[in-house]
């Protein structure tokens, strides 16, 4: 969760909270909660959800990628692929982990 909570605070802000799930061997699920700054919800509410999204996607992607080394190490797991979304008006929002095992 500290490494998530890095790059998070990269990205927007420390997060009120962090929850993980390992749903099978390959699949891990991270939830942040209370993430967003307020240029971000004011961007929302202006309707420039699209926007906001495609710009978070390519920083927050970049931002997991270039902390994947430690987080293979943490999971020992090679990560494989990275998914991200969020729900903007929860102030929530989704990283998927695809894991590849090294045990």
């Amino acid at each position: 969760h500290k490494e998530v909570e890095e790059v998070t605070q990269k990205a927007e802000k420390f997060p009120h909270d962090v929850s993980s799930c390992l749903l099978d061997q390959r699949t891990l699920l991270i939830i942040r909660e209370g993430i967003m700054v307020s240029i971000e919800k004011e961007l929302v509410q202006l309707g420039f959800e699209e926007n906001l999204t495609l710009a978070k996607r390519n920083l927050e992607k970049r931002l997991l990628h270039e902390h994947s080394q430690s987080l293979e190490v943490i999971l020992d797991s090679k990560v494989t692929d990275i998914l991200v979304a969020w729900d903007f008006h929860k102030d929530k929002s989704t990283i998927l982990l695809i894991l590849n095992p090294t045990s």
